[in-house]
Formats: C-alpha cells, sequence, structure tokens
C-alpha cells in the first residue's frame, strides 16, 4: 500500500476541511429563514414595518418594482403584523401567516398591490426536495 506523503496528507485535509466548511455555508442558507417584500403597488413604498413580537423589519423606501429581502429569527410561535405606507398616503395593514418556534428555512413574501393590498405567502424550504407550499397563499 502507497504511504502518504505528508504533503499529501495536508493537502487532503485542507481539501476535506474547505468540503466541511462548503456543506455549513450551504446547511446555514438552507435554513435561514428569508422574508421578501415585493412592491406591485405602481407607488413607492415610503415606509413598511414587519413586526413579530421579538423583532421588527423595517423597510424603507421601496421603489415601484423592486423587491427587498432580509433575514429574521424566530424565537416563538406568533404572527406577522404587517404596516406602512404607500407615498400617496394610502396605508398598508394586515396580520397575516405563522411561525413556529423549532422551524427554521421559512421563505415569507409579502407583495404589495394597488391600493396597498397585500398578498401574503409562505413556505419551508427543505433539504433535498423542492419548496412546498406550507401556508396557502392570503389576502389581507
Amino acid at each position: 500500500m502507497a504511504r502518504l506523503t505528508r504533503r499529501s496528507f495536508l493537502v487532503l485535509a485542507a481539501v476535506a476541511g474547505l468540503a466541511a466548511i462548503g456543506a455549513g455555508v450551504a446547511f446555514q442558507e438552507h435554513t435561514r429563514n428569508a422574508l421578501t417584500v415585493s412592491n406591485s403597488s405602481g407607488r413607492t413604498i415610503t415606509a413598511l414595518e414587519v413586526s413579530l413580537p421579538w423583532q421588527t423589519l423595517r423597510f424603507e423606501p421601496i421603489a415601484d418594482g423592486d423587491v427587498v429581502t432580509q433575514s429574521f429569527q424566530i424565537k416563538f410561535d406568533a404572527q406577522f403584523e404587517i404596516s406602512g405606507q404607500l407615498a400617496d398616503g394610502t396605508p398598508i395593514r394586515s396580520s397575516q401567516g405563522y411561525v413556529t418556534n423549532g422551524h427554521y428555512g421559512e421563505a415569507v413574501r409579502i407583495e404589495v398591490g394597488p391600493h396597498g393590498e397585500v398578498r401574503f405567502t409562505q413556505q419551508t424550504r427543505r433539504l433535498g426536495r423542492p419548496n412546498a407550499p406550507d401556508h396557502p397563499p392570503s389576502q389581507g
């Protein structure tokens, strides 16, 4: 059996270490909770807050047609509270969705339409299979 030289051993160890780091980064990204806001209102969103009891995500301003994303934490079971305003003064208000402690990889999408209407979708990204909606789209 061939013996590995010290240099070959170090190269193999470095490759294995990089592979482990890459797998860890991929897992972390897959398990991250992401909230995306899409503005289809025809106006700028001057301010938007999406709140959970332990965290408030603030978005301002969001031009018509823009899409922005932020990460969020899940500390316990709760519903999303959405509030904001369009440039013409139209209010944006909704209470939708639900997160459960112990879940991860939540992909939440809020689309703001004309007249401040909110379309909310939520799904959980699962390892090894495509996204499957856990919560049907709702209007609010």
